[in-house]
């Protein structure tokens, strides 16, 4: 695949897709967006999550036995009474970390398929 509009853009063809996003884990920038944001503004969204990622990632209780020198935690699944949030996260060339953020709406998701198709997304991405 592919680069980062081309990745969203696919992203958005999941049933329920809201919105998408490529953040930048630890600064929090958006690499690209596309689709609504919650709450209506992608940065601030974007800003959040990655607080949310970040301190996830680097949590002792989900990172150990790591080993394989990659990102410490694949996915994160966010369930809230109407929606659900999902964060893969990748590798980058450069110091730091991505990942992609996907909204759905949960009464016309299908989380399984999103989480496999969500992956795929991830693999085929170039970061360069």
């Amino acid at each position: 695949m592919s680069g980062i509009d081309e990745c969203l853009l696919e992203a958005m063809t999941l049933p329920g897709a809201r919105g998408a996003a490529l953040v930048e884990w630890i600064s929090g920038l958006t690499l690209g967006v596309i689709g609504e944001a919650p709450g209506g503004d992608h940065e601030e969204v974007a800003a959040q999550t990655a607080e949310y990622a970040r301190s996830t990632a680097e949590h002792a209780v989900f990172t150990a036995g790591n080993t394989d020198g990659g990102p410490p935690i694949e996915d994160v699944v966010v369930v809230t009474a109407s929606d659900y949030h999902l964060l893969r996260f990748l590798e980058a060339p450069y110091e730091g970390g991505v990942f992609l953020h996907l909204w759905l709406d949960r009464a016309q998701a299908n989380l399984a398929l999103a989480l496999l198709r969500l992956r795929d997304l991830a693999e085929r991405l170039v970061l360069v």
